[in-house]
Protein backbone atom coordinates (compact mmCIF):
# COMPACT_ATOMS: atom_id res chain seq x y z
CA UNK A 1 0.00 0.00 0.00
CA UNK A 2 1.17 3.46 -0.87
CA UNK A 3 0.73 6.16 1.78
CA UNK A 4 1.24 9.92 1.43
CA UNK A 5 1.87 11.97 4.57
CA UNK A 6 1.49 15.74 4.23
CA UNK A 7 2.53 17.57 7.39
CA UNK A 8 4.66 20.67 7.91
CA UNK A 9 6.38 19.07 10.92
CA UNK A 10 9.37 17.20 9.52
CA UNK A 11 9.85 15.21 12.75
CA UNK A 12 6.31 13.84 12.41
CA UNK A 13 6.65 12.91 8.75
CA UNK A 14 10.01 11.21 9.33
CA UNK A 15 8.82 9.26 12.38
CA UNK A 16 5.59 8.11 10.73
CA UNK A 17 7.36 7.21 7.50
CA UNK A 18 9.93 5.07 9.33
CA UNK A 19 7.25 3.35 11.40
CA UNK A 20 4.98 2.64 8.42
CA UNK A 21 7.90 1.47 6.28
CA UNK A 22 8.83 -1.06 8.96
CA UNK A 23 5.20 -2.24 8.86
CA UNK A 24 5.52 -2.83 5.12
CA UNK A 25 3.90 0.31 3.71
CA UNK A 26 5.40 2.39 0.90
CA UNK A 27 5.51 5.95 2.26
CA UNK A 28 5.98 9.29 0.56
CA UNK A 29 6.19 12.43 2.66
CA UNK A 30 6.15 16.15 2.13
CA UNK A 31 6.23 19.08 4.49
CA UNK A 32 4.36 21.40 2.14
CA UNK A 33 0.66 21.40 1.22
CA UNK A 34 1.16 22.61 -2.35
CA UNK A 35 3.77 19.94 -3.01
CA UNK A 36 1.40 17.38 -1.50
CA UNK A 37 -1.35 18.50 -3.87
CA UNK A 38 0.99 18.09 -6.82
CA UNK A 39 1.96 14.59 -5.64
CA UNK A 40 -1.73 13.62 -5.41
CA UNK A 41 -2.31 14.91 -8.95
CA UNK A 42 0.58 12.81 -10.30
CA UNK A 43 0.03 9.52 -8.49
CA UNK A 44 -2.66 7.49 -6.72
CA UNK A 45 -2.19 6.81 -3.01
CA UNK A 46 -4.14 4.29 -0.97
CA UNK A 47 -4.34 6.74 1.93
CA UNK A 48 -3.36 10.40 2.31
CA UNK A 49 -2.72 11.69 5.83
CA UNK A 50 -3.27 15.43 5.59
CA UNK A 51 -2.43 17.98 8.26
CA UNK A 52 -4.95 20.81 8.30
CA UNK A 53 -2.74 23.52 9.83
CA UNK A 54 0.26 24.24 7.63
CA UNK A 55 1.72 27.61 6.65
CA UNK A 56 0.95 29.09 3.24
CA UNK A 57 -1.03 26.20 1.71
CA UNK A 58 -2.73 24.08 4.38
CA UNK A 59 -4.90 21.02 4.36
CA UNK A 60 -8.08 23.00 3.77
CA UNK A 61 -6.43 24.46 0.66
CA UNK A 62 -5.47 20.98 -0.56
CA UNK A 63 -9.04 19.73 -0.08
CA UNK A 64 -10.51 22.81 -1.79
CA UNK A 65 -8.15 22.46 -4.77
CA UNK A 66 -8.95 18.75 -5.17
CA UNK A 67 -12.65 19.51 -4.90
CA UNK A 68 -12.41 22.30 -7.49
CA UNK A 69 -10.69 19.94 -9.93
CA UNK A 70 -13.23 17.19 -9.20
CA UNK A 71 -10.47 14.96 -7.80
CA UNK A 72 -11.53 14.85 -4.14
CA UNK A 73 -14.02 12.01 -4.56
CA UNK A 74 -11.21 9.77 -5.90
CA UNK A 75 -9.11 10.15 -2.75
CA UNK A 76 -8.96 8.52 0.66
CA UNK A 77 -7.96 11.39 2.91
CA UNK A 78 -7.51 11.12 6.64
CA UNK A 79 -7.33 14.51 8.31
CA UNK A 80 -4.38 14.57 10.64
CA UNK A 81 -4.33 17.52 13.02
CA UNK A 82 -3.55 19.01 16.37
CA UNK A 83 -5.12 22.28 15.33
CA UNK A 84 -8.05 23.99 16.86
CA UNK A 85 -10.42 22.92 14.09
CA UNK A 86 -13.96 23.25 15.34
CA UNK A 87 -16.34 20.32 15.43
CA UNK A 88 -18.49 22.12 12.86
CA UNK A 89 -15.53 22.55 10.48
CA UNK A 90 -14.55 18.93 11.00
CA UNK A 91 -18.08 17.71 10.30
CA UNK A 92 -18.21 19.78 7.10
CA UNK A 93 -14.94 18.20 5.93
CA UNK A 94 -16.06 14.68 6.82
CA UNK A 95 -19.18 15.11 4.71
CA UNK A 96 -17.06 15.54 1.58
CA UNK A 97 -16.52 12.50 -0.63
CA UNK A 98 -12.90 11.47 -0.28
CA UNK A 99 -12.40 12.74 3.28
CA UNK A 100 -12.74 9.66 5.42
CA UNK A 101 -11.86 10.41 9.01
CA UNK A 102 -9.84 12.51 11.41
CA UNK A 103 -6.97 11.53 13.66
CA UNK A 104 -6.03 13.96 16.40
CA UNK A 105 -2.37 14.45 17.23
CA UNK A 106 -0.62 12.95 19.01
CA UNK A 107 -1.73 9.84 17.15
CA UNK A 108 -1.45 6.40 18.65
CA UNK A 109 0.53 4.29 16.19
CA UNK A 110 -1.90 1.38 16.52
CA UNK A 111 -4.73 3.76 15.57
CA UNK A 112 -2.75 4.81 12.52
CA UNK A 113 -2.39 1.23 11.30
CA UNK A 114 -6.06 0.48 12.00
CA UNK A 115 -7.11 3.55 10.01
CA UNK A 116 -5.02 2.43 7.03
CA UNK A 117 -6.09 -1.21 7.01
CA UNK A 118 -9.80 -0.85 7.85
CA UNK A 119 -10.56 1.35 4.87
CA UNK A 120 -8.61 -0.68 2.31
Amino acid sequence: MKILIIDDNQDITEMLSRYLSVKGFDCVTTNDGLNGLNLIKKEKYDTVFLDISMPDFGGMDVIAALEKENMLKDQRIVIFTASSITNEQLQTLLEKDGVESCLKKPVQLSELITTITVGN
